[in-house]
Parts: C-alpha cells; sequence; structure tokens
C-alpha cells in the first residue's frame, strides 16, 4: 500500500470522492484501488476490485474516465489494453467516455461509466 499522504492532492481528493461515491478507494503502488458491484451482464452481482492509475487523475475532477484497470478474467469482445501500472493479474482497458452530464458528481459519474464498462464484458476466462 501507498501512503495516501504522500499523494498529489488531486489523487487524495479523487480516493476521498470515490469513497463518499460508495467505492472506498485506497492507493496502491502507482494505482487507486476501489471495488464495485458488477450491475449488469456476465458479472452481475459480483464485486470486482477495480482501479486507475494514479497518474491518470491529475486533473481530477476535471479528468474523465479512460483506462480502467480490470482482472484479466474480465474480458471483452475487443478493447485497447496494457499492463501499465497494473497490479499482477489485471490489465488496463481504454474506453472511450462521452457523458458530459456535469449534474452529477464526477465521482459517481466515474463509477457510472466503470459500471456500464464492466456490464458488456463479454464472460470470464476459461
Amino acid at each position: 500500500m501507498t501512503d495516501p499522504t504522500d499523494l498529489s492532492a488531486a489523487a487524495q481528493r479523487f480516493m476521498a470522492d470515490m469513497t463518499v461515491a460508495g467505492a472506498p478507494a485506497r492507493a496502491d503502488g502507482p494505482r487507486i484501488l476501489y471495488d464495485i458491484v458488477a450491475i449488469g451482464g456476465a458479472f452481475a452481482g459480483k464485486t470486482i476490485t477495480t482501479g486507475v492509475s494514479i497518474s491518470e487523475v491529475q486533473s481530477w475532477p476535471a479528468v474523465p474516465p479512460h483506462w480502467i484497470h480490470l482482472p484479466m478474467e474480465v474480458q471483452f469482445t475487443q478493447t485497447n489494453m496494457d499492463d501499465t501500472d497494473c497490479a499482477p493479474g489485471y490489465k488496463r482497458h481504454s474506453r472511450d467516455y462521452s457523458y458530459t452530464d456535469t449534474s452529477i458528481h464526477p465521482a459517481r459519474a466515474w463509477l457510472s461509466h466503470v459500471r456500464g464498462f464492466i456490464s458488456i464484458a463479454i464472460a470470464e476466462a476459461a
């Protein structure tokens, strides 16, 4: 675990906002991890630990979700993916974000985006 006091103010605010939004966040090396419950698709009802690179949230809250860290068993038909800043057993997936409703808090919009993305996962890898 990373000491949260060593993080930038933006990363600390991201973690606090995610926690208030219902996904307690924790720093872990070069990434921030948080748990969500999948709301649809092949993983519906399952708790999934997901995350983001700390470098991705340096403009929080003005940064939209883009690279999402997910366990390798979460598979998609097609995404851009790599393992930059990922924990062992994880890949990060690129998903464009175009939802611009500023009437909801950025952390809630972020979580909605991640849950929506996971809902289109095809299944667990064999």
